[in-house]
C-alpha cells in the first residue's frame, strides 16, 4: 500500500509539474487543453489533447492491434499523455478496475484513430460557445471534428460546444464483474479526477458519456455518484439534471430545465426517436424516445429503477438488453464515409410474435419482411450485417457541481453501478431472435434470381441506427493492404464507427 501511494503521488506530481507552465483553471479539474477556441494550435502530435484530468491509478490503458485487442502492443504514457504507433490497424482500450481488488470492471472506449486518441477521456475548461445554459466545462471522449482528423493536415479537437453528432461521448462498457445478485445493485465502476486542491470555488462540468450493457444480465436501472477521495459523501461534491439551469439565446437564466425528462437517460434516437431538426427520419423501432426517469435521488446520487419508459424498447426487448441478447441487424454505408453512421435497414426478429424469425424492417414500414430483392440488394459491398449495438447502450446528461477542493482533496470519484433485473428468465415472446443467418445465408434463397440490383437502394422507414461489435475483430493481411487502398470503405467503416 505503501509504494502505492507512493507511485500516487509521483504521477500527480508529474502531471502538476507538465502544467505549470500552462493555464491551468482556477476550481477545474487539471487539464492541459488551454484555451478551446486555440484548440488547433496548442494540440501536440501523438500526445492526448486534454490530458491530465483523468487519474490512471486504478486504469490500464492498452493500445492494440485490432486483430488482438487483449495484447498491448503500443504504448499510452499515463505520465504525459504521450503514445505511440497509432494508425487505421491499431485501436485503444482503457480498462477500469476495482480500486482495492484490481478487478476489471469496465472497459473504457472513445473513437479509433483517427477520429479519437486514447485514452478516450479529455477535460475541457472555458468554452463559452455553449449555450441553453449548459457548464462551460466538460469531460467528454478524446475525438476530433470531421476534417479535422489526426490523419488530416490541422487536427481539430471536439470540445463541449462542438456541433451535434461530432462523437463527444466515451462509452463505457460495463463487465460481467459489475454485476451481482438478481435485484439488487452491482459492484462500482469508479473513475477518478484531479483537482486542484487550493481552490475554493465551485464549478460546473457537463459529463459526456455512454453507459452499455456488457453484464451478460438483463439491467433495470443504474445509480451514478460523485464522492470525495476517501470515497465519502462530501457536501461540495453534488450532481444536477439541469433542472430550472436553462438560459435564454442571450444567456440569461430563464427557469427553463436543460434537457427534458427523456433526455437524461436515453437510448438511441436513431432507434428511437421522432422526426426533429436533426433526423429526418424516425426511429428504426419507433418514434418515440426510450429512457429511464432518473431523478436526483440524493444531492449527490442520480439513479432509477423501473422498466424502460417511453417507447416500445421494454414491449420489444424488455428491461435493458445485455450483449449476449443483442439482435442481429443489416447496415448501409449510405454516403460511401467511413467515419459516418451506417442506416439500419432490417433486424433479425419476430415483432409480430408468430414464432418465426425473420429479416424485418422498421416499424414506420409496420415490420414488413424484407423482399427478395431488398434481400439481394443487400448483399452488396455497401452492405453488412452486424449486431444492433445501441440497443445496449444509454446515453446520459447530468452536471457534476465541485465545491471546495480543499474540503474534497487532490481527487473525486465519478461512480457508475449498474442496478440488475431481478426478472432473468423471461423474454417478450418472439422478439428476442435465434442466432441470425448468416450474410451469405440470408439471400441463398434468391441468390439465383435475376435482379437487377446496380443502383437499387433498398426501402426503409427508419434510420440512424449505428452499431458496433466489439467482439468481431477478425482481419488479414489482404484486408489491410486493400484497406490501405481504400478499396474497403465500408469496412473501414465499421471500425472508425466506435
Amino acid at each position: 500500500m505503501k509504494r502505492d501511494n507512493q507511485k500516487r503521488i509521483l504521477r500527480l506530481s508529474l502531471v502538476a509539474a507538465m502544467l505549470a507552465g500552462s493555464s491551468v483553471y482556477a476550481g477545474k479539474i487539471i487539464t492541459d487543453a488551454g484555451d478551446p477556441a486555440d484548440a488547433n494550435n496548442t494540440r501536440v502530435d501523438n500526445k492526448q489533447y486534454g490530458f491530465g484530468g483523468w487519474n490512471f491509478d486504478n486504469v490500464d490503458v492498452r493500445v492494440v492491434d485490432v486483430e488482438d485487442f487483449a495484447t498491448n502492443i503500443e504504448d499510452f504514457n499515463t505520465t504525459d499523455g504521450s503514445y505511440t504507433g497509432m494508425g487505421v490497424d491499431r485501436s485503444f482500450e482503457s480498462d477500469i478496475k476495482d480500486r482495492s481488488a484490481g478487478t476489471v470492471m469496465g472497459h473504457l472506449h472513445g473513437k479509433d484513430w483517427p477520429v479519437g486518441e486514447p485514452a478516450g477521456i479529455k477535460i475541457i475548461n472555458g468554452d463559452n460557445a455553449v449555450e441553453h445554459g449548459k457548464p462551460e466545462n466538460c469531460i467528454m471522449t478524446s475525438s476530433y471534428l470531421s476534417g479535422g482528423y489526426l490523419d488530416d493536415a490541422t487536427p481539430s479537437p471536439v470540445i463541449c460546444s462542438s456541433d451535434f453528432q461530432t462523437h463527444k461521448r466515451f462509452k463505457i462498457n460495463m463487465l460481467p464483474t459489475s454485476v451481482g445478485e438478481e435485484g439488487e445493485y452491482g459492484n462500482p465502476i469508479d473513475l477518478v479526477f484531479n483537482l486542484d486542491p487550493a481552490d475554493t470555488t465551485t464549478v460546473r462540468y457537463q459529463v459526456l458519456q455512454k453507459i452499455n450493457n456488457y453484464t451478460n444480465m438483463r439491467l433495470d436501472g443504474y445509480k451514478v455518484e460523485v464522492l470525495d477521495e476517501n470515497g465519502s459523501v462530501n457536501p461540495a461534491l453534488t450532481l444536477s439534471l439541469g433542472l430550472g439551469e436553462g438560459t435564454d439565446s442571450k444567456g440569461i437564466s430563464d427557469g427553463s430545465n436543460i434537457w427534458d425528462a427523456e433526455d437524461m437517460a436515453n437510448m438511441s434516437h436513431g432507434l428511437w426517436g421522432p422526426v426533429d431538426s436533426h433526423f429526418t427520419q424516425q426511429g428504426f423501432f419507433d418514434d418515440v424516445r426510450a429512457y429511464y426517469p432518473v431523478t436526483l435521488s440524493a444531492p449527490n446520487t442520480i439513479s432509477y429503477i423501473g422498466e424502460m419508459a417511453g417507447g416500445n424498447y421494454q414491449a420489444l426487448f424488455g428491461n435493458w438488453l445485455p450483449s449476449s441478447k443483442m439482435p442481429k441487424g443489416i447496415f448501409h454505408d449510405d454516403d460511401g464515409d467511413p467515419e459516418t453512421d451506417g442506416i439500419l435497414m432490417a433486424f433479425y426478429g419476430d415483432p409480430f410474435a408468430t414464432g418465426t424469425d425473420d429479416w424485418h424492417k422498421g416499424e414506420a414500414d409496420n415490420w414488413a419482411i424484407a423482399t427478395d430483392a431488398e434481400r439481394a440488394t443487400w448483399t452488396g459491398t455497401a452492405y453488412e450485417e452486424e449486431g444492433i449495438e445501441d440497443v445496449l447502450n444509454l446515453g446520459l446528461n447530468y452536471i457534476i457541481n465541485i465545491g471546495d477542493n480543499s474540503a474534497i482533496g487532490s481527487t473525486f470519484i465519478l461512480r457508475i453501478t449498474p442496478h440488475v433485473d431481478a426478472d432473468q428468465t423471461s423474454n417478450p415472446v418472439g422478439i428476442i431472435p435465434a442466432a441470425a443467418p448468416s450474410p451469405d445465408d440470408t439471400v441463398d434463397d434468391v441468390a439465383d434470381t435475376p435482379v437487377d440490383i446496380e443502383g437499387n437502394t433498398a426501402s426503409s422507414g427508419g434510420g440512424g441506427g449505428c452499431s458496433y461489435n466489439k467482439n468481431s475483430k477478425s482481419f488479414d493481411m489482404m484486408f489491410l493492404i486493400l484497406l490501405g487502398l481504400g478499396l474497403l470503405y465500408p469496412i473501414r467503416k465499421k471500425l472508425l464507427r466506435r
